[in-house]
């Protein structure tokens, strides 16, 4: 079910940062599978040895950027103030002793982001005296994959930490809400206790009884 929340400042964040997310995932896809690197030449049509390296690294960090990009359009259009008050997943969350919040799993899911930064320092590298003669070769793929490891790498660390300052803590309404739950689950169990044990009696009751006429 879609449904875009932006009543408090957690569902803010994690819209922030999905799109935030989203965006660099695009970006690094684009700059993956386009050739305008330098002089209309890209990972897949430089030639050498070296581009071997980069393009293993290319391809890991795509498998991994579409994967995050799913993931932040499930979190921006999906994910609401109470998927994570669910019993079972607020019992895991306690277990672990943190809050499993959207954006931390985003954070972590940012691999993709080193994949790709060291393809594109690979790529920089070895191409490094022909950028020196002329900065105007390089294309838009070079420089929308620029833009695409810094979103991830730092415009989606900087959302990160100021989620940690300004939103609160929410392991305390959690452990409110599990507490709540088993005090309802207790009460419901010695209700079905005490039914069990009382419409036994009340059937045994309802058996017709045979009566003998005395001689």
């Amino acid at each position: 079910m879609l449904k875009l929340e932006l009543d408090d400042p957690i569902s803010r964040f994690r819209l922030a940062q999905s799109c935030v997310g989203l965006a660099g995932c695009l970006c690094v896809s684009y700059a993956i599978w386009t050739p305008f690197w330098l002089d209309n030449r890209g990972l897949w049509t430089a030639q050498g040895n070296n581009t071997k390296v980069e393009r293993v690294f290319a391809v890991l960090s795509f498998l991994m950027a579409v994967s995050t990009g799913g993931l932040c359009l499930v979190f921006a259009l999906c994910w609401t103030s109470e998927t994570v008050r669910s019993y079972s997943n607020t019992r895991s969350l306690l277990m672990a002793g943190q809050a499993l919040y959207p954006t931390t799993l985003l954070l972590l899911t940012m691999i993709c982001t080193f994949f790709f930064l060291f393809s594109w320092s690979l790529f920089t590298f070895h191409h490094r005296a022909e950028i020196r003669e002329d900065l105007s070769t390089l294309g838009s793929s070079y420089w929308i994959g620029a833009l695409g490891w810094f979103l991830l790498m730092v415009v989606e660390t900087i959302v990160f930490l100021a989620e940690q300052i300004v939103v609160p803590d929410i392991i305390p309404d959690l452990e409110k809400s599990v507490e709540e739950w088993r005090c309802a689950s207790q009460f419901r169990s010695n209700q079905r206790s005490f039914s069990d044990g009382y419409f036994p009696h009340a059937k045994s009751s309802l058996i017709p009884k045979r009566y003998m006429s005395d001689p």
